[in-house]
């Protein structure tokens, strides 16, 4: 079941027409890459502040907005990389929503989790399959052994759950989406 802009969208929809699918594992393989990015962004806007105002920039903004300051103009030169930072940070926030709703009230939410964590959240990534399912494991005791079949059955339906929550978004979440993705493209 796939979610479109008229609602649910009942045919279920394989390989290259499956736009939305596909979108979605787009998004999970850059999520660590933008993650990055990000922290390293916003660590070199934090120690740039430090050095040339002595003070963090929660202090500095604070102080800005007292003296009444028009940020907009006052700090035209570091628009773009705050714009980039904020892009960023709406796109995992996003993410990091769609996924909390759906670990906490799909029925195999804590399952699918799990899947997406170790595949594509976690700040380490894994170098194999086996290492993913050797991760899985203290997850799941009921299972002798995760099956590679099952862990991609597993995290096919996992994107499938957090797809409908995420395409069930309009206007400003697509636009952010499609955004980060033209600057995080994996090349």
């Amino acid at each position: 079941m796939a979610r479109g802009r008229s609602g649910v969208i009942s045919k279920e929809y394989k390989g290259e027409e499956n736009t939305a699918y596909h979108d979605v594992i787009k998004l999970f393989k850059i999520y660590r890459a933008v993650n990055w990015q990000m922290q390293i962004k916003i660590n070199q806007v934090k120690r740039r502040f430090h050095m040339e105002y002595g003070t963090d920039v929660d202090e500095f903004l604070d102080s800005i907005y007292q003296a009444g300051m028009d940020v907009e103009r006052d700090l035209a030169s570091e628009k773009e990389r705050v714009e980039a930072i904020n892009r960023s940070n709406q796109y995992l926030r996003l993410i990091d929503e769609a996924v909390d709703l759906m670990r906490r009230y799909h029925p195999q939410g804590e399952r699918y989790y799990w899947v997406l964590y170790y595949s594509y959240l976690s700040s380490t990534k894994p170098e194999n399959i086996d290492e993913i399912l050797d991760k899985l494991e203290p997850h799941f005791p009921q299972y002798a052994r995760i099956h590679r079949t099952t862990y991609f059955r597993w995290r096919e339906q996992a994107f499938g759950a957090v797809g409908s929550i995420l395409w069930g978004y309009e206007g400003e979440s697509e636009r952010v989406l499609k955004l980060v993705c033209e600057d995080y493209e994996e090349k």
